[in-house]
């Protein structure tokens, strides 16, 4: 009996324990209050101290975060910490701030609910916290779900269910859940929590969670003429985090505090496009100084406004995003470089591939929140009613006229098949006409009429009324269709950017073998590290006090006979020196313009340059017209192009984009641009050509000489889908020639002149003459501009 007893004992009731806890806190007080007896002063331990501190964030987060409304009506964030913070002083603390918010900020109803919910989330928490299964990651956050599942299914009950209820019912607790398991992770004390790798994104996913609650709950709070607090900081914060973080934490900053901004309004969710553009820019402007980023940030709201003019996207943004740049160029630098440190990754693998790694995660879910956004836009655009039947003339007419006629009752019931028949005859003539005319009805229909007159001028008012609606309604379309458009091109080069990070570069041992001996016999204090890439294209980092000395061209050509292959140097600065496999190709080019008759500047445009990558692009542009409307609109099709492809962007996918842009940007006014873009590696010899409304290419390869043109429509008339581009592919080897020219070369007639003196021209003539001599002999009939480029590739000399 005695082991019986002895047995039982080591397992405390749940009595026993409450009363353990109890005497403890007596004692604590006790011990506190003969302090202050003593010496007039109360002396907490740092631990207590800490705590209260913690207590108070819990509470003022808690207070804050109920009052996050989003779906109109749903506010699942203050039940959410209340699941986060556990049954301490601290879960205490978040029930008083999340039950005040409640009924605070919401209707009483809806208050009412959420905190009956967050009262028995943490009665659960509470009372089965020696539980062992409630200690489980997981355990809470499904107790928040559940619990916000049957109080919501006890009050929507009472008001009835639609699709949207159920839709936003599913998701409010899903958030609940969801919102408990990451607030978990931000809120744990440094140091605590699950010691393997996911703790550090799941905790910044969790902070990053928590900021954008916390904005949605500011949101509605405005400053001056629409202007949101919460909309002003979530600028600053996405700019901060590019500006600090890089690209990758800018677009997924920007993208999720554009989703909760978008959350919290019923409009178009076109915020998530706008900070994330912001966040991108910023991202790019890492290392530059801060009003750089300011301004790019600043710009890329300006132009998602402009791109999204006919949508309605708030002017107030972009007061929002300047006054959010003034609170991002006032923050302290020390605050920034705690933050820079925090968004630096850590791990044991190299600071440079743990950062691909993260920012590779974060690209991929930035493309996989674009892709939502287009796939959530293309279910939310549902198709018009269908109002625009020709037969809707007529009912619309008759809703306005007939009504209080006194022989409505003979016209369209005892007579209605007559009616009918006669106002079916009038509709050809009337619909190609555009316009109704008396003589369009049957006389029979016409002389029982007593308001004939005016029933024909109704008709025309409801005709011409119709015509606008299609062409509203076609427009609309249009502009829908190009903003998801829009997002799927973002998602699809996201996700080829978090690709092109996954292919990391493959040290050489060899290599680095050979390098490090060449400059031990050189005599360079430098290290270098050798590198495949994933074409097998070498690279070559060097560090070292020494590393200026390899950027001569005899320790360069020295080190390139070490390793076999030609190097170049791809980039110089502090620190380090990066040298990049040299292309065996090489192009020369010549170019030729000549302006219209009469116009001060050519409305032709081009230009020509070499990626670090080894391709080579060539551009041709022509404005609409000539003159400098027409340059002005060619040149701004060249520098987008070129920006794009110089960041990396995929040929179709820069052209896809481009021709959406100039689309939008033509909407109104009309115009469009001829693109002529030709793209070859130099490393291969394969080349592919684009063209967007462009004149012929001619491609000679020996002796001769291949015509190519397309069908597809200018830039600013295609739909901006990539299968609208004429493509060609290539394989050029050393000696063949490219030429693009713009249509006033040849204008409309027999190009067989061009075709011959490109058959002539030889490996020792130079481009340039080729160039001038086309411009010079081509037809008298040419009224347009006239703009050559002749490209020819060959061998690159060996040093």
């Amino acid at each position: 009996m005695e082991a019986v007893h002895n047995a039982g004992s080591a397992r405390p009731t749940q009595e026993e324990k409450g009363m353990t806890a109890r005497n403890t806190i007596h004692a604590k007080l006790d011990q506190l209050r003969r302090q202050s007896r003593q010496t007039g002063q109360v002396r907490l331990p740092a631990r207590a101290l800490a705590l209260g501190i913690r207590a108070g964030i819990h509470l003022l987060l808690a207070a804050v975060l109920a009052g996050a409304v989003i779906f109109q009506d749903s506010a699942p964030f203050g039940l959410a910490l209340v699941a986060a913070s556990g049954p301490g002083i601290r879960g205490a603390a978040a029930l008083a701030g999340a039950c005040f918010g409640s009924l605070t900020v919401l209707e009483f109803s809806p208050a009412l609910r959420y905190s009956s919910a967050c009262i028995l989330t943490f009665a659960v928490s509470f009372a089965f916290y020696d539980w062992k299964p409630i200690r489980k990651p997981w355990t809470m956050p499904a107790a928040a779900g559940v619990l916000c599942a049957f109080t919501g299914l006890i009050t929507q009950s009472r008001a009835g269910w639609t699709e949207a209820d159920v839709i936003y019912f599913v998701l409010e607790s899903l958030l609940a859940a969801g919102g408990a398991w990451v607030f978990r992770a931000a809120l744990s004390p440094s140091g605590q929590g699950t010691p393997d790798k996911a703790a550090s994104p799941l905790r910044r996913a969790g902070l990053l969670a928590l900021l954008c609650a916390c904005l949605i709950s500011l949101a509605p709070l405005t400053l001056y003429r629409g202007i949101s607090l919460g909309r002003l900081l979530a600028a600053a914060a996405v700019l901060t985090c590019g500006w600090q973080g890089g690209v990758a934490a800018g677009a997924v900053t920007g993208v999720s505090a554009g989703l909760a901004m978008d959350l919290t309004s019923s409009a178009m969710p076109l915020y998530a496009m706008a900070l994330g553009l912001a966040g991108l820019t910023a991202g790019l402007c890492r290392g530059r100084p801060r009003p750089a980023a300011a301004l790019a940030g600043v710009g890329s709201c300006a132009a998602a406004v402009l791109w999204t003019w006919d949508l309605g996207l708030d002017l107030s943004i972009l007061y929002e995003a300047v006054l959010g740049s003034l609170v991002f160029c006032a923050i302290p630098v020390r605050q920034m470089r705690t933050l820079g440190a925090w968004l630096t990754p850590e791990g044991s693998v190299p600071a440079d591939r743990q950062a691909k790694r993260l920012a590779r995660q974060h690209l991929e879910g930035a493309s996989q929140a674009f892709r939502s956004l287009g796939e959530c836009l293309r279910t939310a655009f549902q198709p018009t009613e269908n109002d625009s039947d020709i037969s809707s003339v007529f009912d619309r007419t008759a809703s306005r006229l007939c009504r209080g006629c006194t022989l409505r009752g003979r016209c369209w019931q005892r007579d209605y098949n007559a009616t009918f028949t006669a106002l079916n005859d009038a509709t050809p003539a009337m619909v190609e006409r555009g316009r109704a005319q008396a003589g369009d009805f049957p006389r029979y229909f016409a002389d029982k009429c007593i308001h004939f007159s005016d029933f024909v001028s109704t008709v025309n008012e409801e005709l011409t009324a119709l015509f606008y609606r299609r062409q509203y309604n076609a427009r609309i379309r249009e502009s829908r269709t190009a903003v998801g458009r829009q997002y799927d091109q973002l998602s699809q080069l996201l996700g080829e950017a978090a690709a092109e990070l996954s292919r990391e570069l493959t040290p050489d041992p060899l290599g680095d073998r050979r390098a490090r001996q060449r400059l031990a016999q050189l005599g360079v204090d430098a290290q270098a590290a050798v590198y495949r890439d994933g074409r097998g294209l070498t690279w070559v980092e060097i560090q070292g006090p020494g590393r200026g000395e390899m950027t001569r061209p005899s320790r360069l050509t020295e080190l390139s006979q070490a390793l076999g292959v030609p190097l170049r140097v791809e980039e110089e600065g502090e620190g380090l020196v990066c040298l990049l496999q040299q292309e065996p190709l090489m192009a020369l080019a010549g170019v030729a313009a000549q302006k219209k008759n009469g116009e001060t500047v050519s409305g032709d445009a081009g230009t020509y340059f070499k990626r670090s990558d080894g391709k080579l692009y060539l551009l041709l542009c022509d404005g609409m017209g000539s003159g400098p409307e027409a340059n002005r609109e060619s040149s701004l099709a060249v520098r987008l192009l070129e920006q794009l492809l110089q960041a990396g962007v995929p040929t179709s996918h820069a052209l896809s984009t481009l021709s959406s842009a100039l689309a939008l940007r033509w909407e109104e006014t009309g115009g469009f641009t001829t693109v002529d873009l030709l793209q070859i590696d130099l490393f291969t010899g394969e080349g592919e050509l684009f063209k967007l409304g462009a004149a012929p290419t001619y491609v000679k390869k020996g002796g001769s000489v291949q015509r190519l043109s397309g069908s597809s429509l200018p830039a600013g008339l295609a739909e901006g889908d990539g299968s609208a581009l004429d493509r060609f592919s290539l394989r050029l080897s050393p000696g063949d020639c490219v030429l693009m020219v713009s249509d006033g070369i040849c204008g409309t007639g027999d190009d067989g002149w061009l075709k011959e003196r490109l058959e002539q021209f030889s490996s020792a003539d130079s481009p340039k003459d080729l160039a001038r001599d086309l411009i010079t002999h081509s037809p008298v009939d040419a009224t347009d501009d006239r703009t050559a480029l002749v490209v020819r590739i060959q061998k690159r000399p060996e040093e």
